[in-house]
């Protein structure tokens, strides 16, 4: 008699609540990031109190330098990503809108992290040709639009090092990877791409990878040799 399958995602909110409780993922200049982007009418988008801790975390388990973040909102995940790097560390941020990048100017300004991020603000798959020749990269960190999550994923595979670290947030995609029908194209082109992103970094021979089963799950995967 095969041994029951343990539970793969905690779905016990008094659970997530002691989670909370206990490791306290949000100080007071995370908690202020994300009051000013209410004032700035930024969409509530930002990266989980958690799973802010959790890309902090394995920032500085990695031992990473030279990081690029693939959308940045209000910078709440580029200041998490920015306090785990060393001080000749840098993290490229990306981000499509100007007003977010203007946010972000601000956030990182206050955090004390100007002189160790560079804001792209525009079109990431543009944008991102303009430091092919700082790599490789060791950390690539993917938040932006879902369906281009194959792109970033192609992008990470010629420009991260071997041994470096792939992170992509919403890697459940709200839980539209589940469903055979769509609100909106938008939903559609969002869940395929996440299946695909996915699917990739699975199936092929140069990354190990897994997901993390957070709120809207993170996938993580280790470039572990050069791409085929």
């Amino acid at each position: 008699m095969s041994a029951p399958i343990k539970s793969f995602a905690c779905t016990i909110p008094e659970l997530a609540q002691y989670a909370h409780d206990c490791f306290q993922p949000e100080d007071l200049i995370l908690a202020e990031i994300r009051e000013r982007a209410v004032q700035e009418k930024l969409p509530n988008i930002h990266v989980g109190r958690m799973d802010g801790l959790h890309l902090e975390v394995l920032v500085r388990a990695t031992g990473a330098k030279k990081a690029v973040e693939i959308g940045s909102l209000a910078g709440y995940s580029g200041v998490c990503i920015a306090r785990a790097l060393p001080p000749d560390g840098h993290l490229h941020a990306f981000e499509l809108y100007e007003k977010n990048a203007r946010v972000c100017a601000e956030t990182f300004q206050r955090a004390g992290y100007s002189s160790k991020i560079t804001i792209h603000q525009g079109v990431a798959l543009e944008n991102l040709k303009h430091i092919e020749n700082q790599g490789p990269f060791d950390l690539i960190f993917l938040d932006a639009d879902k369906h281009n999550y194959p792109a970033y994923l192609s992008w990470a595979e010629q420009h991260l090092r071997v041994g470096g670290t792939l992170i992509a947030d919403n890697t459940f995609a709200w839980g539209l990877i589940l469903q055979n029908t769509f609100d909106t194209e938008s939903q559609r082109r969002d869940a395929e791409g996440v299946l695909q992103f996915n699917a990739k970094v699975a199936k092929n021979a140069i990354w190990r990878a897994t997901i993390l089963p957070t709120g809207e799950g993170l996938t993580v995967a280790v470039k572990i040799a050069s791409r085929s």
